[in-house]
């Protein structure tokens, strides 16, 4: 019976940790939120006509709506999370690990990529070396 009690208790705590008031963006969406916002961020900066909107919400409106919330909760939400510093270090962690693990999966792009395209111009080379493949720079060589 003790060990039912525990389990109950430990689910309601887990419960009171999860929940956050009405009206604020949960901490994991929060995350998720403020990694597409760095990105959109990085991506304005680096594009002329897009970075005169950096400054504004104008940029963020179409991004806080396309995860269904509204310029007002989110900026309601960073005042609840900055004030209370232990969930703000949460979803600051969680938006860490986000982009890490996007930047883990475009480099692996990359390298992948690099690899195909080595592997592409190993076998040219083999082709032509086999005779397989003529390198029509040759041929117009010999035609002169």
């Amino acid at each position: 019976m003790k060990k039912i009690g525990t389990i109950i208790l430990f689910c309601l705590l887990v419960l009171a940790a999860a929940c956050t008031p009405k009206g604020i963006i949960p901490a994991r969406k929060m995350a998720a939120i403020n990694a597409e916002m760095f990105l959109l961020d990085q991506y304005a900066g680096s594009d002329r006509q897009m970075r005169r909107f950096t400054d504004t919400a104008a940029i963020y409106k179409p991004l806080l709506r396309s995860f269904g919330y509204s310029a007002d909760e989110y900026l309601a939400s960073v005042d609840y999370y900055l004030n209370n510093t232990r969930e703000m270090a949460k979803v600051l962690d969680q938006t860490e690990a986000i982009l890490k693990k996007r930047e883990a999966k475009i480099l692996r792009t990359i390298e992948k990529n690099a690899q195909k395209a080595d592997t592409a111009a190993l076998n040219k080379r083999r082709r032509i070396k086999s005779g397989a493949e003529i390198d029509s720079s040759l041929l117009r060589e010999e035609k002169l």
